[in-house]
């Protein structure tokens, strides 16, 4: 004979089992189950190519482009700008090391180069306690890098300067510019992958503007345009210096793309998700990556 199935509890159930439970034992208004460990993070990769020095570099020189932005924002010193960022790095090493130890204390290496950005930002963070002169700050350090790397021959498409002639470069003609730039970050090791544009495979990479978006450019209409990197270099920095209310973080990439398209004479605007692109059951389970 077959043996008997449990009955299914219905929803009125549940609910009276929640509430006993909750009179009895009691349920925490965040639940019962608790988060789980975080993955393991994987072994450290190397960032290498002449677009590093640009980003970062192990003495906080003037010679890279956040340094330089920060001095000329602040009015405070480069020598002074890196004494301040190596107190925040030796004082932050030991928690950032327990999430992701390096391999070397150099910011060739992933996880020393997430730990020196995060320590920089947060100078930044004490010296430009303005808001709106943190936005220039993350705005002029886009431009900045966007501006040496296509000095350094390092990005060479052309299509997207404007001219008085044309003051505003359609979107369409933008796109193997912004492409060279994801994949001179991706050159580096700064981050792994990206995709550019969303769930739409029609309207991805090359495919990721038409025509219309051209015309709603031209019109004064805004586009949206998402782009998704993956694993970046400052991944633990940001979510860091973001959750510390700081309103800006080294992200780099979104900051050179909006300089780039600002070249284009297109005004753009980035937001910055964390986002995992794991299902996790636990609610409560949330690694970015």
């Amino acid at each position: 004979a077959q043996a008997a199935q449990p009955r299914v509890k219905g929803a009125a159930e549940y609910d009276l089992e929640y509430y006993m439970r909750d009179l009895v034992k009691g349920n925490t208004k965040e639940g019962n189950l608790a988060a789980s460990a975080p993955p393991p993070a994987p072994p450290s990769r190397t960032l290498q190519g002449p677009l590093l020095p640009l980003l970062l570099d192990n003495e906080y020189t003037d010679r890279c482009i956040p340094v330089k932005i920060l001095s000329e924002i602040s009015g405070k010193s480069p020598s002074s700008i890196a004494g301040l960022a190596k107190e925040y790095r030796d004082k932050s090493s030991k928690a950032f090391a327990a999430k992701a130890q390096w391999k070397i204390a150099d910011v060739s290496d992933q996880y020393y180069f997430d730990l020196s950005a995060y320590a920089l930002w947060r100078t930044a963070a004490e010296l430009i306690p303005n808001y709106v002169k943190r936005d220039q700050f993350a705005k002029d350090v886009g431009r900045g890098v966007y501006l040496e790397a296509s000095k350094a021959g390092l990005l060479k498409k052309k299509a997207l300067h404007s001219s008085d002639d044309a003051p505003l470069v359609p979107l369409t003609l933008t796109i193997p510019a912004i492409i060279e730039i994801l994949d001179l970050y991706k050159s580096c090791g700064f981050i792994t992958r990206y995709q550019l544009g969303g769930e739409d495979e029609t309207r991805r990479g090359k495919n990721v503007f038409d025509g219309l978006d051209d015309d709603d450019i031209a019109s004064g209409s805004s586009v949206d345009c998402l782009v998704s990197i993956y694993e970046p270099a400052i991944l633990s920095g940001a979510l860091q210096i973001t959750g510390e209310g700081s309103r800006f973080s080294p992200d780099y990439v979104g900051q050179t793309l909006s300089a780039a398209w600002g070249a284009a004479g297109i005004l753009a605007k980035e937001e910055t998700y964390f986002v995992d692109s794991m299902y996790r059951p636990n609610p409560k389970d949330f690694f970015p990556d």
